[in-house]
């Protein structure tokens, strides 16, 4: 497909049939991680980490479930949001990685020398990963609040689980898996980002 059907492809997967990624999946999506851009071309500062090992996906979910419980908090965050109502609904069965196949955590290692382009980095990481999931007919979804949620509650910051090399932190998160539907062009605005021209 050419690069504008795929991005007319390109949608958040919430919804996986619970199959198992192969191996051959799974290193063509880190492939395309490792294609992606990087600031002053550090790749040593980005680190991939791929887990499929529910109980631990389980364990670093807490700390978003126990934010994802507090209503109020939620309720601003989803203010605007169609289906606020039927995310509030399902707070206490929330699962922030949607029983994805795999979680791929993008992590970076901490640093003064360029402030805040670790962002940048691991953004365009996970960019490049999503897109190669559309092309390749899986589903995937950007993992932010289980990690910020971590972050906000430090005592159930369980990202040690994760075996991070030291002096990386995990900033952002990929869930992938099958999906039971294909997905299908949208008829995007092209304009629904805001444009000047000087």
């Amino acid at each position: 497909m050419d690069f504008f059907e795929l991005m007319q492809k390109r949608t958040s997967s919430r919804k996986f049939t619970g199959e198992a990624l192969t191996e051959k999946e799974i290193n063509q999506i880190l492939k395309a991680g490792a294609l992606a851009p990087v600031g002053s071309n550090r790749y040593g500062n980005v680190h991939l980490t791929v887990v499929t090992d529910k109980a631990l996906l389980k364990k670093l979910a807490e700390a978003s479930q126990i934010r994802r419980s507090n209503t109020q908090e939620m309720a601003a965050i989803i203010n605007n949001v169609s289906n606020a109502d039927e995310i509030l609904e399902q707070a206490n069965a929330y699962d922030p990685f949607y029983d994805a196949a795999a979680v791929i955590f993008v992590s970076h290692r901490k640093q003064d020398l360029e402030p805040n382009i670790q962002w940048c980095d691991v953004t365009s990481v996970v960019l490049a990963m999503h897109l190669a999931t559309i092309e390749m007919g899986l589903g995937s979804c950007y993992m932010w609040f289980a990690l910020d949620s971590m972050r906000r509650i430090p005592e159930l910051d369980h990202t040690d689980l994760l075996q991070l090399p030291e002096d990386f932190e995990p900033l952002l998160g990929l869930a992938v898996g099958h999906i039971a539907e294909p997905l299908q062009e949208r008829d995007l605005d092209p304009m629904r980002i805001g444009r000047t021209f000087l």
